[in-house]
């Protein structure tokens, strides 16, 4: 019956076509029992149509910045065309830009835009005082570093430009100089005691770089691989470098005594009595008190090293302890290439410490046996308050200056190499 329904009512859905079909229905059934049928149709589905509209190109702003094809950052065309550039970075370009808003131009840097922003007024009477403020503020990091560098002028230069000074003057009394010119630097060039005191000076600087430079290497490697107690053992070997100069050096002339030192006494409990001379023995005085030099210094060196060896990557030491490396392939094979801008830092501080070492000799020693022991610090020091030689001495001065700046400049230029 349904399809009769459908096939009667077409596509026409109008209500009053569909109540009279089931009308003419109902009355031509003539039992009353008759079941009405069930009416299933579909209701065709009306297409909604929805016009999407294009977007209109926005308009480009006038007066902005924007990146050319070549990458530049331009405003304007044609005759007007202000270019920044490329070869400034990004930030350049961009402080660059923000300038022109001063004529009241809205900056674009790339895609962003940036909002035109009015510019207040100035008052004639405010310039002097913004141009005075701007004076101050690009003064202010020199004002803050002025004194401090009066005072190094005054304490450093100062000495430094006097001694130069005097280097050129004889003095047969403290307070009568006379010019000499060069004549107390070509004296030193004939000077066979400042030669052996320079000798000396270097046998004992390269004796501190040996011993000073891996001996507290070592001694990092020893406290960076402990687990417990490195906090303590840090303490114990940096306690000597805050030890005064002076008392450390009494301590060790006692510790060194020809007849009843430390070190005698210790090794005559083995066997006969031993009285090995020291500070005495020309061939042990210079490797007696690059001992002590060495002791007293380790302290600081260890802690270089030991920042240093922070620096190391940790997945080093795994993946050798995963492969079976001990502790001497590691420190072949990974500190050693790892620390070697640290090694050449501490062999050149070694270098110029060792080179200026005073206190140690002249307490101990002071410059004997038969001047095995001089070096120039002390050499320096008699030629002046000795001798009274005050302009010779201050010549040697002079000449030690420029070597141990000629040590510092050939660091920094090996410096300079490697970062390039």
């Amino acid at each position: 019956m349904s399809d009769e329904i459908f096939r009667r009512v077409g596509n026409d859905l109008s209500e009053e076509a569909i109540k009279g079909i089931i009308h003419d229905e109902i009355t031509s059934h003539k039992s009353d029992e008759a079941v009405l049928p069930i009416i299933k149709f579909k209701l065709p589905v009306q297409e909604e149509v929805v016009k999407i509209r294009k977007p209109k190109p926005a308009e480009e702003p006038k007066n902005i910045f924007k990146v050319s094809s070549a990458g530049d950052l331009i405003k304007g065309t044609g005759e007007n065309v202000i270019k920044i550039p490329d070869s400034l970075s990004l930030s350049q370009k961009l402080k660059k830009a923000f300038r022109y808003r001063r004529f009241g131009e809205a900056v674009t840097p790339g895609k962003f835009k940036r909002p035109q922003l009015p510019l207040p007024e100035i008052k004639e009477e405010e310039k002097g005082k913004l141009k005075l403020l701007g004076i101050k503020r690009k003064f202010f990091g020199f004002e803050l570093l002025l004194p401090a560098l009066l005072l190094f002028l005054l304490f450093s230069w100062m000495p430094i430009i006097k001694t130069f000074i005097i280097s050129l003057n004889t003095f047969e009394t403290i307070n009568s100089p006379a010019f000499a010119g060069m004549a107390n630097f070509i004296k030193i060039m004939n000077d066979a005691a400042f030669w052996q005191a320079f000798k000396n000076s270097a046998i004992l600087t390269l004796l501190i770089i040996v011993l000073g430079t891996w001996l507290p290497l070592l001694i990092a490697i020893y406290v960076y691989e402990m687990k417990k107690g490195s906090g303590i053992v840090k303490v114990l070997y940096f306690i000597p470098f805050l030890t005064p100069a002076v008392p450390a050096a009494i301590l060790w002339k006692w510790i060194y005594n020809q007849g009843y030192g430390l070190i005698n006494s210790f090794l005559s409990m083995f066997g006969a009595p031993v009285h090995i001379g020291w500070l005495t023995d020309p061939n042990l005085v210079l490797l007696s008190i690059a001992i002590v030099f060495v002791w007293k210094n380790t302290g600081w060196a260890m802690l270089i090293y030991l920042a240093g060896l922070q620096n190391v990557p940790k997945v080093l030491f795994e993946d050798a302890s995963l492969l079976g490396a001990g502790i001497w392939t590691k420190v072949k094979s990974i500190i050693l290439p790892s620390m070697v801008p640290v090694i050449i830092t501490v062999i050149f501080i070694q270098m110029i410490s060792g080179m200026q070492v005073f206190a140690e000799v002249y307490i101990m020693t002071n410059g004997s046996p038969e001047g095995a022991s001089e070096v120039i610090a002390t050499y320096i020091y008699k030629k002046a308050f000795l001798y009274m030689d005050i302009g010779y001495a201050s010549g040697v001065a002079v000449f030690f200056l420029i070597l141990l700046i000629s040590i510092t400049l050939l660091r920094m230029n090996t410096l300079g190499r490697k970062r390039k």
